[in-house]
């Protein structure tokens, strides 16, 4: 019983004093904003006790302080994910809201996928499809994965956006400072969703010999493929030239094959010039 009483004891401690916003009623403390008690009857062992309690706008504000509370750890969830996801400055913006379409159908058409892939993450992030992008240079390739990688960030998914070249960069730092390859591999692979852009710029081959980075290629993306991660391919090339033209392992490009659900072309005129256009204050 001590207990409760202590138990009790606090909470009045804490309660707000009587004040002009206050009013008696039927022996118990009401407040006038609310018309709801400030006061109920406990029973302690048999013995009747009035303790405060809290009215109904006051729980309505802690209600609410508490929303801006979680919204504010959110948010800053959300720009955490969005520094790790390295998309950079130019397309934190971007999103499916402020996209122009009517650019050209194939367009509208990879941007209405895109679209409703981020709208069914949770089967996809289940089922790892992927997705395989490409087109001409300036088409909007990279802005509708922008869109996608904002998207899935505000579902509080993991994101990664990066190319290879990027990826051969951190390996090599890593060798300078004798941290395992396998290691961040593994962080590189392991995130809910992962954007490769502009694959098939890599250098795979020289002297018709494969290069240190054949390896590293076919291991990220062998690593998303077994354990069945989404994984977003954008390339100014088809599948098929990545083996005729950029020297891609047939291994590899089986695995691009499986992973890559659903294959867009993008074609027009650029996206990119368009854009700038439009965006000039002049």
């Amino acid at each position: 019983m001590d207990i409760l009483e202590n138990v009790v004891t606090m909470m009045e401690a804490n309660m707000p004093s009587s004040s002009n916003d206050t009013y008696i009623k039927d022996g118990l403390l009401y407040c006038k904003n609310c018309d709801t008690p400030l006061e109920t009857i406990l029973n302690f062992g048999g013995t009747e006790r009035k303790v405060r309690c809290i009215c109904k706008c006051e729980a309505e504000r802690i209600k609410e302080e508490e929303r801006q509370a979680k919204n504010r750890e959110k948010q800053r969830e959300i720009e955490n994910l969005q520094k790790q996801s390295l998309l950079g400055e130019r397309y934190k913006n971007a999103n499916f809201k402020n996209t122009k379409t009517g650019i050209n159908d194939k367009f509208d058409e990879a941007f209405r996928r895109c679209k409703n892939y981020c709208e069914v993450s949770s089967k996809v992030l289940e089922n790892g499809y992927g997705l395989y992008i490409y087109g001409d240079k300036g088409t909007g390739k990279t802005h509708l994965t922008a869109c996608m990688i904002n998207e899935l960030i505000n579902q509080y998914r993991t994101v990664l956006f990066t190319n290879f070249f990027e990826i051969s960069k951190i390996i090599r730092e890593a060798y300078n400072k004798r941290n395992s390859e396998e290691e961040l591999i593994n962080k590189i692979t392991s995130v809910d969703f992962l954007f490769i852009d502009d694959i098939g710029t890599e250098v795979l081959k020289k002297n018709d010999e494969d290069t240190w980075l054949q390896g590293v290629v076919f291991d990220v993306i062998n690593k998303r493929y077994n354990n069945k991660k989404p994984t977003i391919f954008t390339s100014n090339h088809s599948i098929q030239e990545l083996i005729s033209q950029r020297g891609f392992m047939p291994k590899t490009i089986d695995r691009i094959i499986e992973m890559s659900s659903l294959i867009l072309k993008i074609e027009g005129k650029s996206f990119r010039i368009e854009n700038r256009k439009n965006e000039l204050p002049f």
